[in-house]
């Protein structure tokens, strides 16, 4: 993967759909495929054809099976946590709501709402042959696009998004089924969920484990096995990500952004954004502007 997707995937998709209302990755396969928490200005739809593993959406966990579909909002923390050692294919279409005809343009997009209990969906069938079918046609004219003439994108991804509408507000009992999540470690979970509410605190490891009733070093085993990364790495993280929309969207000082993420050392701050955007806090303020 690109230095500079892999470092900063949110300002990497940016700078894409700055110069078209879409972008795409078509059934790439990789083997210990690794992606940092990121957001961005576009909506999102992430297909999982074949492997195993994880994806985080804030604060949610969802496990990820062959042929899994996952929506996410515009600007929400995202991240896919494949399994090591096991060769995952994915595609992810990142796009504006302008490339939807205007009259159904919202009720297209609230499938993306965060209130909705069906962002997860695993396909199959007809219904999985039909979606296979439109990416690929999608691919086709978003590989081949040289001029400002998106009719048939425009077309496909509303096709797609009509598709996704029908399953989220009237699929059928099992379309709708909630998905099993056995594979996920409830502990897991309360702790993602811990650390995303608090993660402006200072959070010590045994005081973690100790209200999750779990031994510390097994919930650091447990974590990074599920997640991707140790605690300390997920909590800087979530600290960048909140630090990275602070000095994208306010004029906030950045030592203030600094502390207000949980931060006690500016110069830590400065080597953690660093080491997890590939850029320094004023520079990534400056490319955002």
């Amino acid at each position: 993967m690109e230095e500079q997707e892999n470092h900063s995937t949110d300002l990497f998709v940016n700078n894409k759909l700055q110069e078209l209302p879409i972008h795409m990755k078509y059934k790439e396969t990789e083997r210990n495929f690794y992606m940092n928490f990121h957001s961005h200005a576009g909506f999102e739809i992430y297909l999982f054809h074949e492997g195993s593993g994880y994806f985080l959406i804030e604060e949610n966990i969802y496990p990820l099976e062959g042929n899994d579909m996952i929506l996410i909002s515009a600007q929400e923390s995202h991240k896919s946590s494949p399994k090591l050692q096991i060769p995952s294919t994915r595609s992810a279409i990142h796009f504006l709501p302008e490339l939807l005809d205007a009259e159904i343009r919202e009720r297209f997009l609230d499938v993306f709402n965060p209130s909705n209990r069906h962002r997860h969906i695993r396909l199959s069938g007809e219904r999985l042959q039909h979606f296979d079918y439109l990416l690929a046609r999608l691919h086709e004219e978003y590989a081949k696009l040289n001029t400002d003439d998106f009719l048939a994108l425009r077309i496909y991804i509303n096709e797609m998004l009509l598709e996704i509408h029908r399953i989220v507000f009237s699929g059928s009992e099992h379309e709708l089924e909630p998905i099993a999540r056995h594979t996920i470690n409830p502990k897991i979970e309360e702790a993602v969920k811990y650390l995303s509410q608090n993660f402006t605190l200072d959070i010590p490891l045994e005081k973690l484990a100790h209200d999750l009733y779990i031994n510390p070093y097994y919930l650091c085993h447990l974590f990074k096995k599920t997640i991707g990364l140790t605690i300390t790495d997920f909590l800087n993280h979530t600290r960048i990500h909140h630090a990275k929309r602070l000095l994208a969207n306010t004029n906030m000082p950045i030592t203030e952004i600094s502390q207000s993420v949980g931060f006690n050392s500016f110069s830590y701050f400065g080597r953690a954004f660093k080491k997890i955007t590939g850029t320094t806090p004023r520079s990534y303020r400056n490319k955002s502007v």
